[in-house]
């Protein structure tokens, strides 16, 4: 067995993403379905094709769809079934919801998360860029797993740091927009931003999911082509951010410059926070289904 990696060694973010432990294979069913919902050509059927491939998903999609939230009629029986009875503006955020608890929903010691407080930022992360996307008239699938995805770069980082035993939470948390980004660089000279977007290309993911979240802490820098779901993303982070808060929110500081390319102000942003609260409400109630 190898000796742990200590800091003194060079370390860049492909190394931390090439020594990943293998992620759950849903990882690939997201990123397969990523790509249909992108393809005005794809249907319920090619979505219940891809689900096939993961037995878990399946099970857990059609104990969804005969739950209280769905039920209608005789239980469903197959994927098929389910697709069709949940619906195709469901089906993502279904799919997503369960994804996220196997592929997100673990502690990050390094971080001060635990599994539970990191699947909610990623869902959270979710359900605000698509409300905003909902109102801007953006892809509203892309900008869900872009929300969802946002902090999957956290994942190599914390493994590295656990292996070259590094103290519990060594990394910095300085708060929306900048969270531990910080402390990251400052510590590896790259960011959880930059660990993520080489993991989702690896994965397959479009760049319009891949660029938002690489530029997540300097949307300003982003290319032309995908500035304003940066801006989402951006927006997204902030709203999430005060979820669970009390009032007054405007206390967390926003970026106008930012915002501004999507034309939106911070109070237009934070209006959704209710919309927010029961979408994450609903989330917790499938996750117990």
């Amino acid at each position: 067995m190898s000796p742990p990696p200590d800091f003194s060694e060079a370390v860049t973010a492909e190394r931390l993403v090439t020594d990943l432990k293998p992620l759950s294979p849903v990882a690939h069913v997201l990123a397969r379905l990523q790509r249909l919902l992108s393809d005005p050509n794809s249907g319920l059927d090619d979505i219940a094709e891809l689900i096939r491939l993961d037995a878990a998903l399946t099970t857990r999609i059609i104990q969804i769809s005969n739950s209280v939230w769905y039920r209608r009629g005789l239980p469903c029986a197959s994927i098929a079934e389910a697709m069709n009875r949940v619906g195709f503006r469901e089906v993502y955020k279904i799919v997503g919801v369960v994804a996220s608890d196997s592929l997100v929903s673990q502690p990050l010691t390094a971080y001060g998360r635990n599994a539970l407080a990191t699947w909610r930022e990623s869902v959270a992360g979710a359900f605000a860029a698509e409300l905003l996307a909902d109102r801007l008239g953006e892809d509203m699938p892309g900008a869900y797993m872009m929300g969802l995805l946002h902090v999957i770069g956290r994942l190599p980082i914390n493994q590295y740091l656990q292996a070259a035993k590094a103290p519990t939470r060594v990394l910095t948390d300085e708060g929306f927009p900048h969270d531990h980004s910080g402390a990251e660089f400052a510590l590896l000279g790259f960011t959880q931003a930059d660990t993520g977007a080489l993991m989702l290309t690896k994965l397959g993911f479009a760049p319009a999911v891949v660029e938002p979240i690489a530029h997540q802490y300097a949307p300003l820098e982003t290319p032309g082509a995908y500035d304003r779901m940066a801006a989402i993303l951006y927006a997204a982070r902030l709203l999430s951010t005060a979820y669970g808060r009390q009032p007054p929110v405007v206390e967390i500081k926003a970026d106008a410059e930012i915002l501004g390319l999507i034309h939106l102000t911070a109070e237009d942003v934070l209006s959704h926070l209710p919309d927010l609260t029961t979408q994450l409400s609903r989330a917790l109630q499938l996750t117990k289904v």
